[in-house]
């Protein structure tokens, strides 16, 4: 679901969350208080959700306005690691990093799936991305 933030959306939030694998809590690098909308979503999330059943990126947006910056890469990077999600910083606009993002998080469902269902010893990951095998799939970063 892709909420953009909207207020509107805060209040059935929940129904979002629902069956929820991955989400993806992204806020502009050039606004503090979309940092902080983010950290409020992270709390709904946590509220509705069992610890480590969902994976979470946190994705600062709009790196092609740096020079308008008021999270810090720094900022962004603590906040993550105190909550334990991965991050990434990125730019829409220019497509710079958008492919990672979700490949990042696609690799983690991938390893958390496969240590869950105990293949990595039968060597079966039974999940292929993009029709490749599970050795294919490998080359995605982390």
């Amino acid at each position: 679901w892709d909420t953009a933030g909207q207020e509107k959306y805060h209040s059935i939030c929940h129904l979002y969350f629902r069956g929820a694998n991955a989400a993806l809590l992204v806020y502009d690098i050039t606004r503090k208080d979309s940092f902080c909308k983010a950290q409020q979503w992270l709390k709904d999330l946590e509220r509705e959700s069992p610890p480590g059943e969902v994976v979470v990126m946190l994705v600062g947006n709009k790196t092609d306005l740096g020079e308008q910056r008021e999270v810090t890469l720094q900022e962004g990077k603590e906040f993550a690691e105190s909550k334990s999600l991965l991050f990434m910083e990125a730019s829409a606009k220019l497509n710079h990093q958008v492919t990672e993002v979700f490949n990042a998080v696609a690799w983690e469902l991938l390893q958390r799936e496969e240590k869950k269902e105990g293949r990595q010893q039968r060597g079966d990951a039974g999940l292929a991305l993009n029709g490749a095998s599970a050795g294919q799939a490998r080359c995605c970063p982390h």
